[in-house]
């Protein structure tokens, strides 16, 4: 099959073009998102009060620190954990958009992206208070009987990460 200038120029630009509406970028700054007593009461399942992700470059790739504070509701609130701040640190080791943790700690995924806010899926994400190993608190960002949950957090600026 052979193509004329014309019709490579028509590709290349149709290419181009298409890209952004496939390809999203790796978010990059602080998201944020604490969610109200109206909210949590409509969702008594849900674990998270206040939750904050900041993503920096590393050498590796993309890290993400994420913090949480418990909400003292669903299995949090079960397993005595409501209240309690835990964080982890996740990096996009393999795929640019799929965040995991080392020592099998689950993932989160970013769905969308955009100058308001991300919208990320968890599966079986794992936060704790000491890292891999210890004796501490563990819990994860999942819903009772849901192996993924999502969460929608704000663009914010980078302080607001850092509580």
């Amino acid at each position: 099959m052979e193509f004329n200038v014309y019709q490579l120029s028509a590709l290349t630009l149709l290419i181009f073009v298409a890209t952004p509406a496939i390809a999203q970028e790796v978010p990059m700054g602080c998201y944020t998102r604490e969610y109200s007593s109206d909210h949590l009461a409509q969702h008594p399942e849900q674990v998270v009060e206040r939750m904050s992700i900041l993503f920096t470059q590393a050498e590796w790739g993309v890290a993400a620190d994420v913090q949480v504070q418990l909400a003292d509701q669903g299995h949090a609130a079960r397993d005595g954990y409501g209240g309690m701040r835990v964080s982890e640190l996740a990096g996009n080791f393999n795929e640019p958009l799929n965040f995991g943790v080392e020592c099998d700690g689950g993932q989160f995924e970013v769905l969308s992206n955009d100058s308001t806010g991300i919208m990320i899926e968890t599966s079986q994400f794992r936060l704790t208070d000491d890292g891999c190993g210890g004796d501490g608190i563990y819990s994860t960002l999942g819903e009772e009987n849901s192996s993924t949950t999502r969460y929608k957090l704000h663009k914010s600026n980078d302080v607001e990460c850092r509580w």
